[in-house]
Parts: C-alpha cells; structure tokens; sequence
C-alpha cells in the first residue's frame, strides 16, 4: 500500500512475510530427538546474578518443525551415511511407532511445482538446419547428468502470510509558512535549489544512476532445452606450400581500379594533364611470362630455387649440418676424451665471384644465426678492388643467396636487431647507406649525403644501437678520427651527427709502460689518429671503448661529446680488436700490431695477462660457453688458448696456407663453431672439439685462473681483491 502526501507525497510499502506451514504438535512430538544437541545441554543450566534469573531463552522457535538427521531434501545437497543393518531396522521400528503415535506427516516440500507458469512459446529449434546426410557415430563433447526420479508432490499447501511493520522508503513533505519569516526563506531557498536540479543548469551536471530494484534473472524453462546437434567426423590436410601458395596469390591481386574519366581539355598545360591509369590484371598468372627468360628474373622463380639449393646441399653435407647444429656431441663421459683442442673442418664459404677478394668486415643476423653477411674489400693500400657484398646462409655452403656489387670497396657490415632484413655497409669512401637483403637487386632503405657527412676515409666499424620511442640509430668510426651517428629519415637520407673526434696522446699515460720516444721536430700532418675499432660497455648503455692506430685505447660517453673520459695505452702499435668476456663483464681482451694479445680489468690500470704470437694480432675471441678458452689469430696462424692450464704458449695452432692473412674470427651462438676469414675471400668453418667439460661456474673458474696468472705480482692480487670488495658492496 503506498500513500502520498503534500507536494512530494508519502510511499510507504508494506511488506508481507511468508512463514513456513505450523503444524499442530503433541506430547509425542518433543521426545522428537532435536539435531541442536548443544541446545539441549544448554537447558539443563540455570544463569542467577543478583537473585534474577537471566537465563537466555532458547533461540530455536518451537513453533518450527525440526527435520530428523535421516531426512533428505532436494534443496540441500547431502548424501546420507551408509548404516549398518541393525540400524537400519531399528530406525523403520521407531520410524512406524513415531507414526502410529502422533497421526500426522512430514512432506518434502512447501510448494506446488504445477501452480509455476512456463512459457511455450519459445522455440527451441530456431536457426537449426536438419543435414541429410548419414552421420557418424561421432564421441560426445560434454557429459550429460544423470536423471533424477520425479518425486511426488502434496495436493494442498498451507501458507500463512502476515503483516510487518511500514517502513518508509522516502518522504518529502509538504510546508507552509508566512512570507518573510525565517522558514519560509529556508523554503525558497529548498524550492529553487530544486527548480535548479530538475529544470534548471543543474540538471546537466554528472550524475551517477543506480537501480534499486533486484536483478534481472534469466531463467530456463523446461521447454528451452535444445536438443543435442548431430556431430560427424570430417578431415582435411593442407601443407605448408599450400598455405604459402595461397597467401602468396592473395597478396598479389589488386583490388579493382575505375577507370579515370577525366576530362582533358587542349587549353591546359601539359603539365597540369592527368595521365590515365593503366588497367591491371587481376589474375597474376596472366601477367607472367611463359619463357624461362622472362621467369628467371622473378623473385618467385629466385625464392624456388633458393630452397631447391638448400635442400640439394643437406644431401652432400648432412654429417656436417648435424654436428654444426649440436645433434652430434661427444659423450662427456666417456673413457677416451683427451684435451688436444681439435679444430675439425666442416665447409668452406667461397665462391668464383668472391675468389680473392680480401674480407673485411663479417656480421652475423641476430634473428636468424644461419645467415651472416660478408664484405670483400682490400686489405692492403695499394690494392684495387670493387665493393662486394655476399649473403650467406649455413644451409647452403656451395653458393652465396644475395650479391651486391659496388663501385667502392666496402669496409664494414652490420645487421639491425629491430630490422633483420637492414644492413647498415661502410665504404672505403666515407659513404654509409642501409641495404635491405631481401630484394635480389640493390635496394637501398637510406643513404648518406656529402653535404650531411664530413667523412671521407674508410668506415672501419658500423655499428647499430637502439635509441628512444623503439628506434634505432647507426654509429661509425672512421680513419680519421670521427665518431658519427647516423639517423634515417622518412625521406630515405641520413642526417649525421658528429659523437667524437678522437685525438692524439701525448705525455705519459696509464696502462703499457713504453720507451720514451725522441722530440719530433716536424710538424705532424694530422692530429687526429684512426679509430680503427669499437666496442659497447657490456653494462653501462652509455659507454663506448674506441681503439686507434696509436695503441691507445679512449673510453668515451654518449653524454658527452668531443671529449674521453678516460684513456690508456693497450699495444705498442694499432688496436686491431676488442673483445669482452661473456662470463666476466669487466674483463676485456684487446689484440693489435705488436704480436700480443693482453687482457684488462676495469678499474685497474696494468694489464692483467699479455699472450704472445707470431705476427701481427687481427682479431680475438672468448669462447661462449668455456670462460677459460680464447682464440686469436695473427698472420696465417690459428691458436687456442685455455687460460686455467698455460698462457706462455697456445694450447694448440692451426697453420694456413703462406700466402694467406687471417682477417676474422667469430665462435658461433652455440660455441662449438668457429668461422675464420682471410684475405683470399674464404670463410672456413671449424668445429671446435677435444676441449675440457665446461664448468658448472664459470665465473669462479675464470677469476681463479686470473689469480693464479697474478701469483708472481702480490700488489696487482691486493687491488684485484679491493676492487673485488668494492663491486660487491656497490652491488648491494
């Protein structure tokens, strides 16, 4: 019942309450065993304080019939406790006598499940589509419950239903009083903040709606149950060629183009003319040619054959792809293992357009290790050769799969790790452009500009390094001295930035400890040495290591340009290489022009270990999985170094033909292949074996054989063992 009064009007709800059916009890009824046990105990005690006696009354209401223990229900699901026999009978027996006594009955439920109403006019079969088709026997998707027995229900209920209290939801009544007194401006006051809020500006302010009433429930009759669809079983193949052949086709067919119906009027300016548009074919194959003339230039026809070559070339090196993979190894516990260093042959990367064109600069794909990029320029000055760049892949090592020529010799190569397909080239003439491998011909994604590049020596390294917003950004270092970052544009150029110019030492510095040399009277013609080769600090982003052609070794920083921040003399001649430990982030290798290969410590200034060679030192490397081991090469010589057993000799060498000059040395991801350049234009692929089991802790394998090189310098032990200390407080 809702009732309003004045302007806002009273609604006051009354709510009825719906009480179980009472049943009329007997004596017999309370010897009816309660399943409240505690209650009953509870009764048995009385609670006096100061002579009243405050008892609490027994909160479960008589007027209730309580179920027994045995009694089920479908509302509460529980599983009754197998009895025994005896217990079985004895509870019929008291079950008839309780019966017989008392006359009445106790039912299951309180409600007529015919009185609900059910609606049938949904249809169940709506969208389903009867198949002719003979089905299969086909497993079912779901597990269906087990039915019930229907239970049988009373023919009467009796429902009581009673009155509660009112209880008001909202009011708003109505007021009135004499104009001028202080209510009756408190009213206007509430009268207008309503016009406000309900007529006025203020219904446009933000409100936030609620629903009070309950929430929807969709319910399921039993007349919306849908029958189970009809399942068969089917299968269908298709391969990978023919998902590839297929998105292939797609890719190529153009949506269809109107034709221009503009018209050309003979007063305008044939500039101002607009050219109608060719038709295009839809059909892709109706554009290709027929002859093996017009299909071999096709990048399909290129692609077909690329992977006929692969393939072809597994068959003839098969042992040697499985033992370049890993899938051969050599059982580490086996009783003929013998630590000799062994470098067994796998394939040689040549071929006759390559043959004798010294390798300058090799780099690996950094998505794909099986594709390396390789760049035959001239290694000696007066030599003249043409730029070439050959794209390899380990899977067919009898023929390179790209190669572009060039007018000038190319010096460095370097594979993007946010673009794998974009290799940044350097050129003996100072010119830097980003090549992109996956076209057949050269396709140039960005070149550099005289009037941006002040270079014009050779490019000795091309490096690239990620910068803000996910792009990168290409540095180089060049024969005189520069250090330049290049940033491609959208419009295909790249805009240098001069980073550093590196210049000449003088004066005594850290580091090798060389003879002084005699004043120079002559004026030098040039101040600024070669930057011959550049390394990234493992851990600190902003830090790069440049070597130059005086032996020095610069530390220099992206936060600050035209200046080192530190430098020391590493060789007495050029700095070929450097190379950090993998195992060991402070620990560097450096090689050069004065036939030793010395290994530094940042934060000491003396070098910690110098190994001997015959000849001049082009490159160095750490093996990635045996801390200890290193490889270097100088001259025509290969040799293995393993610091834990000597470093006054190599622990074995590989001799190469006299007229060759090893130029490159790279282990591979794996650290079991080796890949060595030379000047003849040959990459040799080694396989390294007989070496130690690597250990469990690298890290601690390596420092102590550092240590036990140092035994001999007791003061290099006790600043290795502060600067140990400090790191590891730095570190927490």
């Amino acid at each position: 019942m809702i009732e309003s009064h004045g302007a806002g009007g009273d609604a006051m709800t009354s709510v009825f309450e719906v009480s179980r059916m009472s049943f009329e009890e007997d004596d017999a009824a309370s010897k009816v065993k309660c399943s409240f046990n505690f209650m009953e105990k509870r009764q048995t005690h009385i609670v006096v304080v100061d002579g009243v006696d405050v008892t609490p009354d027994n909160i479960v209401d008589i007027d209730f019939v309580t179920m027994e223990d045995t009694f089920t229900h479908a509302a509460f699901e529980s599983k009754p406790k197998k009895k025994s026999e005896i217990t079985v009978k004895e509870s019929k027996a008291a079950k008839d006598k309780s019966s017989a006594d008392t006359g009445m009955k106790v039912y299951a439920t309180t409600i007529s499940l015919d009185d609900i109403y059910i609606d049938h006019t949904y249809n169940t079969e709506e969208g389903f589509v009867p198949q002719d088709v003979d089905l299969e026997i086909a497993p079912s998707a779901f597990y269906l419950p087990k039915e019930q027995p229907i239970m049988s229900y009373p023919p009467e209920v009796l429902i009581v239903l009673r009155e509660t209290e009112t209880c008001f939801l909202f009011e708003l009544p109505s007021y009135s009083y004499e104009k001028g007194t202080p209510e009756a401006n408190t009213v206007e006051e509430e009268n207008e903040y309503y016009q406000y809020i309900t007529v006025g500006k203020g219904r446009n302010r933000k409100m936030v709606i609620e629903e009070t009433q309950t929430k929807a429930c969709v319910t399921q009759t039993r007349h919306t149950l849908a029958t189970r669809p009809q399942k068969k079983n089917a299968i269908a193949f298709a391969s990978m060629w023919d998902m590839h052949d297929t998105y292939a086709k797609l890719a190529k067919i153009k949506p269809k183009e109107e034709p221009d119906e503009m018209v050309l009027y003979q007063s305008a300016e044939p500039t101002l003319l607009r050219k109608k548009k060719q038709k295009v074919s839809e059909d892709p194959d109706e554009r290709k040619g027929k002859t093996f003339e017009e299909i071999a230039p096709t990048p399909e026809f290129l692609d077909a054959v690329l992977l006929t070559e692969r393939v072809l070339a597994t068959l003839e090196y098969s042992d040697e792809q499985k033992k370049f993979r890993g899938l051969i190894r050599v059982d580490p516990l086996s009783l003929d293992l013998v630590y000799i260093y062994t470098m067994k042959p796998l394939w040689t990367l040549e071929y006759e357009e390559t043959a004798n064109r010294p390798i300058t600069s090799i780099s690996f794909n950094p998505k794909n290790e099986n594709i390396l990029a390789v760049a035959h320029g001239k290694f000696a000055h007066a030599e003249c050769f043409n730029g070439l760049v050959a794209i390899w892949c380990t899977k067919n090592p009898c023929k390179p799969e790209r190669l572009y020529t060039f007018d000038d010799p190319v010096t460095s190569v370097a594979f993007s790790e946010k673009n794998p397909n974009w290799l940044a080239c350097g050129f003996a003439n100072g010119d830097v452009f980003i090549l992109d491998i996956t076209s057949y011909p050269v396709k140039k994604i960005a070149e550099s500009k005289r009037d941006t590049n002040p270079c014009f020596e050779p490019i000795w390294v091309t490096d690239w390094r990620a910068a803000e917003h996910n792009t990168e950004f290409v540095m180089t270092a060049c024969q005189d001295g520069r250090v330049n970052k290049f940033t491609s544009t959208k419009t295909h150029d790249f805009i240098c930035t001069p980073m550093m110019r590196i210049s000449a030492v003088e004066g005594k510095m850290k580091g090798l400890e060389t003879a002084k040399t005699c004043l120079k009277v002559d004026v030098p013609i040039t101040r600024y040495p070669a930057a011959l080769c550049m390394k990234w600090h493992p851990s600190i982003d902003h830090i790069y290591l440049v070597g130059t052609d005086e032996g020095c070794i610069h530390k220099c920083s992206t936060h600050y340009l035209n200046q080192h921040m530190e430098v020391f003399r590493a060789h007495a001649g050029p700095v070929y290489g450097m190379e950090f430990s993998p195992f060991m982030k402070h620990l560097m290798v450096s090689c050069g022009a004065d036939n030793a290969v010395r290994l530094w410590l940042e934060g000491m200034d003396d070098v910690i270990m110098t190994l001997n060679c015959p000849a001049a030192v082009y490159g160095a490397t750490f093996c990635p999985i045996n801390s200890t081991i290193l490889i270097t090469i100088s001259g025509n010589v290969l040799s293995i170094w393993d610091l834990r057993r000597k470093n006054h000799i190599p622990c074995a060498e590989y001799t190469f033909a006299n007229n060759v000059v090893l130029t490159y040395i790279k282990f591979s991801a794996l650290g079991d292949n080796v890949f060595v350049g030379d000047t003849t234009g040959r990459i040799y692929t080694f396989h390294l074996e007989d070496t130690p089991i690597p250990p469990y802790f690298q890290h601690k394998l390596l420092d102590e054989a550092i240590k036990k090189a140092l035994c001999t310098r007791p003061q290099m032990l006790k600043q290795l063992d502060k600067l140990e200390k400090f790191k590891q407080k730095y570190a927490k």
